[in-house]
């Protein structure tokens, strides 16, 4: 028996200390769980229950590997290594993801699948490693959007996905100027201090303004993913330019058509990493071009998720980036 905390049902997670082992399948490894990231996703489906219950959430682990089954080849026992999904193809109907279809990181012990174990760089710590996931997004949404040097970026959303598309855009692709539009003051505050040109909330006014003095955006990168995010990015978005969709929104959006077609605008969607975006995202913190302390707001543990999880779904003036868990 471990421990965990599992999700029951519609905002209930329940902290258990006699929660069912897991056992390695074929090509899979058990992973003793060190820490683990809560991500927006957790979030969404704590607050609506979009999956199968039972279920140990919990999708960007880090921890080392404790027993192997006989046909595995490519991983050791004591390897440092971080479990990420790999974006599958879902018109496959292949769904496996960890902490969302399979229990995943937010419990003493994980089963992985070899296609979703990736080794940590002797020099980066397992608890700096669990934000290789968040980056990885960032990673997948850059090469997506095709964006070359030299452009004029706004970022919409400020929040944890937001500020690594910052740090990653700012190394990579040396932009003419990059700002973040943010409405929490906190959030702000960290941009400018990550390196953004201006960080301004999304009044209209002081949109506006900045856009007056710095110039149209030619990438904008939603990390927000709502209607008002979207509309505004439209409003935004230079003639010619592109729109990155990597805040996931799950209702309908009313927003004026003739504009793309007047704009001649670039929509592009982003969902999840493939191997590659991972395996760049690692390369990324193994140069040493990200703090990942700087980003890692709060550690709780396993007893506190219930409470956490409360915490972030209402922040009122939200004071934090990333909680992660550590799993003791």
């Amino acid at each position: 028996m471990i421990k965990a905390a599992v999700f029951e049902d519609v905002q209930k997670i329940v902290y258990k200390e006699d929660y069912p082992r897991p056992t390695a399948g074929k090509d899979e490894v058990i992973v003793k769980v060190h820490y683990c990231g809560i991500c927006g996703t957790d979030i969404t489906n704590f607050k609506l229950k979009l999956y199968q219950v039972p279920l140990i959430m919990g999708h960007e682990f880090t921890g080392e590997v404790v027993e192997i089954r006989e046909n595995v080849s490519g991983a050791k026992i004591g390897d440092k290594v971080c479990g990420i999904n790999v974006a599958l193809d879902i018109s496959q109907r292949k769904f496996s993801e960890m902490g969302v279809f399979e229990d995943g990181g937010f419990a003493e012990y994980v089963k992985v699948p070899m296609e979703y174990l990736f080794h940590i760089p002797p020099k980066i710590s397992t608890k700096e490693a669990v934000m290789i996931e968040s980056f990885a997004n960032a990673v997948r949404g850059t090469r997506l959007s095709n964006i070359e040097d030299k452009q004029n970026i706004v970022i919409i959303g400020g929040g944890n996905i937001g500020l690594c598309f910052l740090k990653y855009l700012l190394h990579e692709k040396n932009p003419n100027y990059i700002g973040v539009i943010e409405p929490h003051f906190y959030l702000r505050e960290k941009a400018l201090q990550f390196g953004a040109t201006e960080a301004v909330s999304p009044s209209i006014t002081k949109v506006k303004n900045f856009v007056k003095t710095y110039g149209e955006p030619s990438f904008i990168f939603d990390c927000a993913g709502n209607e008002k995010s979207m509309l505004m990015a439209i409003n935004l978005i230079k003639k010619g330019g592109t729109i990155l969709l990597e805040g996931l929104y799950k209702g309908k959006v009313n927003f004026p058509l003739s504009l793309i077609n007047l704009k001649e605008i670039c929509i592009k969607g982003c969902i999840s990493h493939d191997r590659e975006d991972i395996l760049n995202s690692i390369d990324f913190f193994a140069k040493n071009k990200v703090n990942a302390d700087d980003y890692i707001s709060k550690i709780i543990s396993l007893k506190d998720m219930q409470d956490t999880f409360k915490m972030i779904l209402n922040p009122g003036e939200r004071k934090f980036i990333k909680t992660i868990v550590k799993i003791d």
